[in-house]
């Protein structure tokens, strides 16, 4: 049994905290946002939300978006579980 405090989790890069790159943010003219419904934890509607990526779940799948607040609280909690 792997100790997770030693590994990072897959595909995850592992940056000092100073040198980490920013985490995505709903800058005025960057395309990558929308309005939309946030897929994440706040599950706010019409908001700023970025997609991050396919979600599957039984053989269903959909585009998964995301607002900056919490976008900001996966990152914080991918760093800690990846750092231990």
């Amino acid at each position: 049994m792997h100790d997770r405090r030693r590994f990072p989790l897959p595909g995850a890069v592992l940056c000092t905290e100073d040198s980490r790159p920013r985490p995505a943010r709903a800058e005025p003219g960057d395309d990558r946002w929308t309005i939309g419904w946030c897929w994440l934890y706040c599950r706010r509607a019409d908001v700023p939300v970025i997609w991050i990526g396919p979600a599957a779940f039984n053989g269903m799948h959909a585009p998964m978006h995301a607002c900056e607040r919490c976008l900001s609280e996966l990152e914080y909690l991918i760093w800690h579980r990846a750092t231990g």
